[in-house]
């Protein structure tokens, strides 16, 4: 299926990618783009997400900037936006879950594409799959995009770095690797043997054991929203301010996001009904 982008969103999209090329500074293409280029498949896209190390993103803002785009820090952690027009473009240093920002290895695993007409790299196919793990809230879970990545690209993923990369999180790897079996049971032996038996001994090693106090309720790095009640009210700890405490960047900032987030839920709940 062929990427179907009208064309002035289009040369938005390019103009923004040469932009960044012209100015030196590196960036991988992530998104709708990043599955087609894996899988095949397009959806239709609202914006361009471009993945760059948080180093480069005001080099990038600035280069945008002159570009003649209109930029914002959207959240200082992870996330930047340009805007022209209607057409958006996220700047994205790392997940919002505040738990894995870009570096230089992300690039080292990245592939070579034509992506628009413009030679870039492409964010890797087992990097993708671990940053859409974690987009699995009530408006948004990528399952799906993982399902297929799965299926169109199995060849090409590294399954010991994303073993690696899901480390103390094996049980969220195993559950999407459920998942696909579930969603494509005849397609099972795409994810090789060794994965699952490895995955499944960690399992029963651990039903095995009494559950473990020091490992803390997870679940705002899958949802920001859904989890609030757990720590607004059942008194959870967030588990993202311990690891913006151990990357040095502003705890504060995820208690600030999260009262926001707490004011919008409460006010989607008290809206008046639509007759």
């Amino acid at each position: 299926m062929d990427v179907n982008i009208a064309p002035a969103q289009r040369a938005i999209y390019t103009r923004a990618m040469a932009s960044l090329g012209e100015a030196g500074v590196p960036y991988l293409v992530s998104g709708a783009l990043a599955v087609h280029h894996y899988t095949g498949l397009w959806r239709h896209t609202k914006d361009l997400d471009l993945f760059l190390c948080p180093e480069d993103r005001d080099a990038a803002l600035l280069a945008l900037a002159n570009a003649g785009y209109r930029v914002e820090i959207t959240a200082g952690h992870w996330l930047a936006k340009a805007f022209m027009d209607d057409v958006l473009v996220d700047l994205i240093s790392g997940t919002g879950n505040w738990l894995a920002p870009v570096d230089e290895s992300w690039f080292e695993n990245a592939d070579e594409a034509e992506i628009l007409g413009l030679p870039c790299g492409v964010i890797g196919i087992t990097e993708l799959i671990w940053a859409k793990a974690y987009v699995a809230g009530r408006e948004r879970f990528d399952g799906a995009d993982i399902a297929h990545l799965i299926r169109r690209g199995r060849e090409r993923i590294d399954w010991q770095r994303l073993l690696e990369r899901f480390a103390d999180h094996w049980e969220l790897l195993l559950l999407y690797l459920n998942y696909f079996r579930f969603v494509y049971p005849e397609q099972r032996d795409a994810i090789p043997r060794r994965v699952v038996e490895e995955l499944l001994g960690r399992l029963q090693a651990d039903v095995r054991q009494p559950a473990a106090p020091e490992i803390a309720f997870r679940g705002p790095l899958l949802d920001r929203y859904a989890y609030l009640v757990d720590m607004e009210e059942w008194g959870e700890p967030d588990p993202r301010v311990e690891i913006a405490q151990e990357r040095n960047l502003p705890p504060h900032e995820v208690t600030i996001q999260r009262a926001a987030d707490q004011r919008r839920m409460t006010e989607k709940r008290v809206q008046p009904s639509t007759p």
